[in-house]
């Protein structure tokens, strides 16, 4: 087959003509044996991606499926997205057995065309016209590349994101050690909790410095110096903030930076509209996905070392302190909201 087509920065330029779309026939779809079944849409997926996948001799990461409209599109068109980062265009040829499935998960009165996204976890549909003036035959290069994986742009999403960070990473934050020490240690003997002695972290931050590419904050290992986790409490070590940064760092490459931003939200100014950042480093666990951390890139209101709470309950990143002392300050005392608390576990 001659119908691969590289992707590049221009590819969304390139018109119906510079495309192939060899006609292909799938006829490796089940027996249709209940219509109405709720896994009728999950099986014609999964068909045209085996089908397609076998067809590119690639591995396939996502397939757009796109509907006749009957009037400006009269056949079955679909896209696969290979891991190349190539794009591998057929047309479906309309048999008796695939229109009996198309019309199982299709209103085929439906007059606008659809496009429909399928990839192994993921299965959305919606009208053409969402694209707006984009349309499918007339502006073939940019619709296909309106629907690209973000693995094939992987380097220049980074590259959004990096930029949008750079002005306000601040890793030098300065503590009162002293006042560090006297509320820290306070709340541990007020609270009657169990610390775990300090002790050589040294591997973890390099560990670290290696997945950030910035130094492990000279704060933070302070904060460590006085211990390395308490016992039942949300309080974290080191390797515990390491492991939970991490994971919210793969979600950070993850993401592009439109789904990371929430321009709708609010926050003092003082901590970015971002769900999370590299430059967030949890310490304490609120449990269910959430955290307390400190903020290394501040907003323009805030300051470095700022502590702010984020998690998956969270939009974006809220303001919870000013610093360490004045967090752990926070939770003494007998009106402290830590009393009734899941978060401590305290010995009576």
């Amino acid at each position: 087959m001659t119908n691969y087509t590289a992707y590049s920065d221009e590819f969304k330029d390139l018109q119906w003509t510079d495309f192939i779309f060899e006609t292909i026939q799938i006829d490796t779809f089940p027996v249709l044996e209940n219509p109405k079944h709720h896994s009728n849409s999950f099986t014609f997926r999964d068909t045209l991606l085996d089908a397609v996948a076998k067809l590119s001799g690639k591995p396939l990461l996502k397939l757009i499926f796109i509907t006749p409209d009957y009037e400006t599109i009269h056949k079955f068109y679909a896209v696969g997205y290979l891991e190349d980062k190539t794009v591998f265009t057929v047309e479906i040829e309309h048999t008796a057995e695939f229109k009996a499935w198309f019309t199982v998960i299709h209103d085929e009165h439906y007059k606008s065309a659809t496009v429909y996204n399928f990839s192994e976890n993921g299965f959305s549909s919606h009208p053409t016209s969402n694209l707006k003036d984009i349309r499918f035959l007339e502006h073939t290069g940019a619709f296909i590349n309106y629907f690209i994986p973000n693995t094939f742009i992987a380097e220049q999403l980074a590259k959004e994101k990096s930029d949008f960070l750079a002005p306000y990473i601040q890793l030098e934050a300065e503590i009162d050690m002293k006042a560090l020490v006297a509320s820290f240690i306070g709340l541990i003997s007020e609270k009657r909790l169990t610390f775990h002695p300090p002790t050589n972290n040294e591997a973890i931050y390099e560990t670290f410095e290696k997945e950030a590419g910035y130094p492990f904050p000279q704060i933070i290992k302070d904060y460590l110096s006085l211990h390395n986790g308490i016992d039942r409490c949300a309080i974290m070590g080191a390797e515990a903030i390491y492991n939970e940064w991490k994971q919210w760092k793969d979600i950070y490459d993850d993401w592009t930076q439109e789904d990371l931003l929430d321009t709708y939200s609010t926050n003092q100014g003082k901590a970015i509209l971002m769900y999370t950042t590299p430059y967030w480093i949890p310490f304490f666990d609120l449990k269910n996905g959430n955290f307390i951390a400190c903020d290394f890139a501040p907003n323009t209101k805030g300051k470095a070392g700022q502590i702010i709470r984020f998690g998956a309950d969270q939009e974006i990143g809220y303001i919870e302190a000013d610093d360490l002392v004045s967090f752990f300050e926070s939770l003494r005392g007998p009106e402290s909201e830590i009393e009734d608390n899941e978060w401590f576990y305290i010995a009576q």
